[in-house]
């Protein structure tokens, strides 16, 4: 299919211009004037939502904005097109707001807004265009459109609090190897050159120190080729099957980090599993948007087993439970939440369980980074120290 943008004119003289897909122009005019429009203009399109496919997907502070924005004039009564007309004038993007532009003309002719969505997967992701889907059908699409905005805002806030609490670390982390790269090619070259002035001679450990320096300027093509060489041979590994299952699974084995990790994934399970199923979309359906959502391969695959249980006729907790990645508690919640009725409440509040929890590691997580990293650097530095001190201290001596 080629996609096309025309330009014409309405049954009542108004100009009308947007995108649409066909086999061929002849297929395109046809198609725009079913519409009930006559068209003027029709050219092959240009793609103009690479930028959005270069870069990630819309943030989650984004989508939450949007989808509360669009709750908000949709619950006043204003019709979904003129929805749309405001949400693209308020877009601060030209390419979002590009993009808002064609699924308003898309639906403006006929198209439905799920179907206008489709199209742009790059954008919206997966659960966002599932849910407007049921909202759609149901009826209730304001409703929908609020609970999305909520599970953004969460999705946002837990971003936060990993990010803020690493940020710290992060700093300590910088101004330290700046301190190191400052005394290894400022104070260390300087002082050395003043005691040879002296007739000092340069202890061996400040040599190889030296040493090691000047080979890296030098041969700094060398390294930087390494380094390149090294990320491309990763980056093909994890591209495989075997590579990217391999990946995740150390991920998840480390230490700490792989429990973080491990919290942060079914916190996002359970409330994304609680959103669509609170919307109306059948267990299988729901497992099977859960199954493209998953990064971690493992978490992948036994969503995907547990999707095979569901589709036996088994419930969703004997089929959780075939899989020693979901955490017992997780699916003796699940099994509770399925015996009383109430599984989406209980995900809600598992996943509230998991975010506290992440709250805490992240906490516990920051107090022992920083006195590790500040050893290690303090092990670094003194290194250097002691060879800048050395010279000084066989100088005072042969005085």
């Amino acid at each position: 299919m080629i996609r096309y943008a025309f330009t014409g004119r309405s049954k009542t003289g108004q100009k009308v211009s947007g995108v649409i897909e066909a086999a061929n122009e002849a297929e395109a005019r046809s198609q725009i004037r079913e519409r009930g429009y006559y068209p003027t203009s029709i050219k092959e399109a240009k793609e103009k939502t690479s930028l959005f496919q270069k870069k990630t997907r819309l943030k989650a502070k984004h989508l939450a904005l949007f989808c509360r924005q669009f709750a908000i004039m949709l619950g006043t009564g204003l019709s979904l097109v003129d929805a749309l007309e405001l949400l693209e004038q308020q877009q601060e993007e030209p390419a979002f707001a590009r993009v808002l532009q064609d699924v308003r003309l898309e639906v403006a002719s006929g198209v439905a807004f799920t179907r206008a969505l489709d199209k742009y997967r790059h954008v919206f992701p997966h659960v966002f265009i599932h849910l407007v889907e049921a909202g759609e059908v149901s009826g209730a699409l304001p409703e929908v459109l609020d609970r999305l905005a909520q599970y953004y805002e969460r999705e946002d806030e837990l971003r936060k609090k990993i990010s803020d609490a690493l940020m710290y670390p992060a700093i300590i982390s910088g101004v330290s190897v700046l301190m190191v790269i400052v005394l290894l090619f400022v104070v260390l070259p300087m002082l050395v050159a003043n005691f040879a002035g002296f007739g000092v001679e340069t202890p061996a450990i400040t040599l190889a120190v030296l040493n090691a320096r000047d080979w890296l300027l030098q041969h700094w093509y060398i390294v930087i080729g390494g380094l390149v060489v090294l990320t491309f041979l990763y980056r093909y590994y994890v591209s495989t099957q075997q590579g990217s299952l391999v990946r995740d699974s150390v991920r998840l084995a480390i230490p700490v980090l792989g429990e973080m990790q491990k919290m942060v994934i079914f916190s996002r399970f359970c409330r994304t599993l609680a959103l669509l199923l609170n919307s109306g979309i059948p267990m299988l359906q729901t497992l099977q948007i859960l199954e493209r959502l998953m990064d971690n391969v493992v978490v992948k695959k036994a969503v995907q087993g547990a999707k095979v249980g569901v589709e036996r006729g088994e419930g969703i907790s004997p089929s959780l439970s075939q899989y020693k990645t979901f955490p017992k508690m997780l699916v003796q919640m699940v099994a509770v939440g399925e015996e009383t009725g109430n599984l989406e409440t209980v995900l809600e509040q598992v996943a509230d369980y998991y975010d506290r929890e992440v709250n805490f590691i992240v906490a516990s997580f920051t107090k022992l980074l920083e006195p590790v990293i500040m050893l290690v650097l303090a092990v670094v530095v003194l290194f250097i120290l002691i060879s800048v001190y050395l010279p000084m201290m066989q100088m005072v001596t042969s005085i």
